[in-house]
Parts: structure tokens; sequence; C-alpha cells
């Protein structure tokens, strides 16, 4: 897949003196960091001979970008922010400068890329945060980096210090509440070792909103083990997914990526056609009014139930709950 490096039109002014010694400077990602989201590649240049830049991402590479222009240093004075689409894992990074026709430099980078920070990350490897003091001496002459809790509070559009950078986030068809209105203080409140951590995840802090779901699913008799260890995350996005309730991935493949050995043997029963249950491409016939397509949370429900397996309807006996479907 080609992988594409967009300009971001964000315009900032420098400030400060930051690595004098070297043409360009990884502000965003720093080196041998990692990140959790594809958003942001943010350079400093530190030398004003430079003209033009050629960006390499895992060895595709950009054409020579023209950023000596009065126009593009009126906007964007010394910095250049790009969107890059990161691949999972490792990935290289290389900044060579121009001025004029001749090669000024080249600086290189490698970021780990963790979707969500679900998995393990090399050692090698450390957390990666925008704000921190140094950085944010570079933002603020454009942006307000200690807002007021009124701007904190305040929606999208109408002040709101989060919005600029970070509206990209809520592009997804399925938005969290607070995300989408940008309460963002909420959640992040800033009481830990970086700016704007958040101090409670998972359970602890979605229960504070969802409190009638945590009873309703600690009450059954059997709980699916990540609501038992208060682990929403696992399975649910805090700000948006392209799937239903902000999954972290189509409903199946969420279910299978943790239960493998249902998707290699025959499910429930051997047809009469060789195979097993279906899973998925049949309509969902125990909610036809949904129109849905089959899935595992046909049967299961996917947080608790008061039968073993957690069985939609809690029926107790298999052959109830396949006449929800198989009525005849």
């Amino acid at each position: 897949m080609l992988r594409k490096i967009v300009p971001t039109l964000i315009i900032l002014l420098t400030t400060g003196v930051v690595a004098a010694n070297a043409a360009i400077t990884f502000v965003y990602p720093a080196p041998k960091s990692w990140v959790k989201r594809a958003d942001y590649l943010i350079l400093k240049l530190n030398d004003p001979a430079i003209t033009g830049v050629q960006i390499t991402l895992n060895g595709e590479a950009s054409g020579i970008m023209p950023i000596g222009t009065p126009e593009y240093r009126k906007a964007f004075r010394d910095f250049i922010i790009l969107q890059a689409l990161w691949d999972k894992g490792k990935n290289d990074v290389s900044v060579e400068t121009f001025s004029g026709d001749k090669r000024v430099e080249t600086a290189v980078n490698d970021v780990w890329y963790n979707p969500g920070g679900k998995e393990p990350v090399s050692p090698d490897y450390k957390p990666n945060s925008l704000h921190t003091a140094e950085n944010e001496r570079l933002c603020a002459p454009c942006h307000p980096m200690n807002p007021t809790p009124a701007q904190l509070a305040a929606g999208p559009g109408k002040g709101n210090p989060c919005f600029g950078c970070h509206k990209k986030m809520m592009n997804s068809t399925f938005v969290h509440g607070p995300a989408g209105t940008y309460s963002c203080a909420y959640c992040h409140t800033g009481d830990g070792k970086s700016k704007y951590a958040v101090p409670k995840r998972d359970a602890v802090l979605c229960n504070e909103c969802h409190s009638d779901k945590g009873d309703e699913f600690t009450k059954r008799k059997f709980i699916h083990g990540p609501i038992a260890a208060g682990l929403c995350e696992v399975c649910h996005d805090s700000h948006g997914s392209p799937y239903p309730a902000q999954l972290l991935m189509p409903i199946n493949d969420l279910c299978l990526s943790c239960h493998e050995d249902v998707g290699k043997g025959y499910h429930v029963v051997r047809t009469t056609s060789g195979g097993g249950h279906p899973l998925k491409w049949k309509t969902d016939l125990s909610r036809p009014e949904t129109g849905r397509e089959m899935s595992c949370v046909s049967c299961h429900n996917p947080h608790s139930g008061d039968v073993r397996y957690f069985f939609v309807n809690n029926a107790e006996d298999r052959m109830l709950l396949c006449q929800m479907c198989h009525n005849k």
C-alpha cells in the first residue's frame, strides 16, 4: 500500500533555540518513541537556508516539498507538520534537507506504532507525549497551552483548545459522547505524570457515567473475563471507531482475537454441508428487525449472563437457543 505523507495547514511560530547543531529536529514523535495514534509528524527547521525537504517513510519517498517560499514561511515559519500513515510496529523515517539543489543534511528517526496502545512494545522505545514543557513552549505563540477551565469546557469551534489539533479523532462513524462534545477534561484531568494524563482507566472511569451498566453486568451469575477484570478498553475505544459501540474492530474479529479456537474448527455442530455453524454472512434471525448480519453476539451476550456461555435471553437449554432461529 502506498504510504501517504500529507502536509497539514496548521500555523505555528518559532520560539527558542533547539538542537542548534542539527538542520532538523524531530519534535513529535520523539526519536525512539512509540505512539498509539497515527496523527502527526512534526519537524522543526533549524537552518534558515533550507528550501526543501524530502520525507522517506518505510522506503517510500515523497517528492521534494518546497518550504523556502515567502508564502510557506509566512504561514509555517520554521515548522513542518505532516500527517503520516504509520505501519503497525517499527517505522523508519528519513528526512533529507536541501538548500536549492544542494543536499544539506539527512536526519533519521524510527517510531513504533502501537494502535490503541494495546500490545507490548519493545523496551527500546519509550512512550511519547506531545505535551511536554519543551514542546509546549514551541506551540504557545499560536495555541493556548495553559487553557482555563472555561476554555476546556467550551464546545468545538467555540474556543476549545483541543479541537484544532485533535478534531481528526472525531472522524469516526461511532463517537463516544464526551469525545464528540470535546469534554476532554472530564477524563484527561492531568492528575498524573504527564499533562492531560488519564489517571483513572477502564471500569473505574467508565462506571462514573455508566454505573447502571456496571451494576447490570456484574450482578449476573456468569461474567465475561474482561468485564470481571474491569477492562472496558480491551474491546472499546474511548474516543470513537468505525464500529458500533466504539469497538476496536468488527465484532467477530474482536471475539476471535481471544477465542481463536472457535474460528478453526466446527463451532457448535457439524452441518449437513460439512462445515460448522455459520459465524457470519447470514442474516441474524434472532433479531430480524435489525437487518444485521449474524455474529458472535447473535447467540452470546458479550458482557455477562445468568447461564453458561452467556447465551442471549438466558436460554438455559441449548435447544431453546437454537429455536430462536430454527423454530420448525
